[in-house]
């Protein structure tokens, strides 16, 4: 079993026919058809299904792929370990988070990554928890910031991060003078987000401790749309203090912090993907931006 060959199938697999790949690999059909042939003699398997329309996988031929893409990782991070040998890191490397923090510390990754690895690509995606996990289990991201649910095999994790949380309400409702934990939302209607790390599953999964079922009157998708629905009166919101860092405090909202509720950011990666220089700084870097991010906190809510 050759590289090439695991290239040439990769590409059948993904367009779907032989004519697609070939052209897509710039190379002559029947020199692939050759490649996979040999492939498939020497594992004694068909890898594909012909049909008139193209092939399809066989059941050998999907594990094959799984193992293909694993082993296209692999060599692609051997290639990058050798390059920080050499001091002439090149490739790419991918940093994850949601995109309400995502606009604070991509610029700044960045700026640093390039100071340091002139001829790196970094890509950068914009995801919540259960995405961004999910691209570091398959190898699409290196590194996110998440938060870290009760059950994220083969991923490891570093704490960021804890910060306060928050009940905001519009400036004309009323605010309990303490609130402790869950219990005391009860009767409250509420506003959750899916940015900031799928706030929104984190207050169903958390909430579930209470005694008293919460009232989940509205979600929307980002910090701003949530303490737009808390400025009209409409509901109460329940936001860790990053999120409110464009709130505007005073004339119109108030806000009383939860004593007993803390919302953890980690930094997130695959289990043993720990080598080279590159990903060791990318790691590093994300780190001290998000820090820089958070540091400040938001002072000026009123309690």
């Amino acid at each position: 079993m050759e590289s090439r060959q695991l290239r040439y199938f990769s590409a059948v697999a993904e367009a779907g026919s032989f004519t697609a790949a070939a052209a897509r690999l710039r190379v002559a059909q029947p020199a692939l058809s050759r490649q996979i042939a040999a492939l498939e003699r020497d594992l004694g398997v068909a890898l594909f299904t012909r049909e008139p329309g193209g092939v399809v996988l066989t059941e050998a031929g999907d594990i094959l792929r799984r193992h293909a893409e694993s082993i296209r990782l692999q060599a692609a991070r051997a290639r990058e370990e050798i390059a920080d040998v050499r001091g002439d890191a090149s490739g790419w490397v991918s940093f994850g988070t949601n995109p309400s923090l995502g606009k604070l510390v991509f610029g700044p990754v960045a700026e640093a990554m390039t100071r340091r690895f002139p001829r790196l690509r970094i890509s950068f995606v914009e995801g919540v928890g259960a995405q961004l996990l999910s691209g570091i289990a398959d190898g699409t991201i290196d590194i996110a910031i998440s938060s870290r649910p009760a059950y994220a095999p083969g991923i490891a994790f570093r704490s960021l991060s804890t910060e306060p949380v928050y009940l905001v309400a519009a400036a004309q409702r009323p605010l309990p003078d303490a609130v402790s934990d869950w219990e005391d939302l009860g009767g409250l209607p509420l506003v959750v987000t899916n940015q900031q790390t799928t706030i929104a599953s984190w207050v169903e999964e958390l909430s579930g401790f209470a005694r008293t079922a919460l009232d989940l009157r509205f979600r929307v998708e980002s910090a701003g749309a949530a303490l737009e629905i808390v400025r009209r009166g409409l509901a109460y919101g329940v936001m860790p203090e990053s999120a409110l860092n464009e709130a505007t405090f005073g004339d119109e909202l108030h806000a009383v912090r939860m004593g007993s509720v803390t919302f953890d950011r980690h930094l997130a990666w695959l289990r043993g993907r720990d080598g080279g220089a590159t990903f060791a700084a990318l790691r590093d870097i994300v780190a001290e931006e998000f820090l820089k991010v958070v540091s400040g906190g938001v002072g000026r809510i009123a309690g």
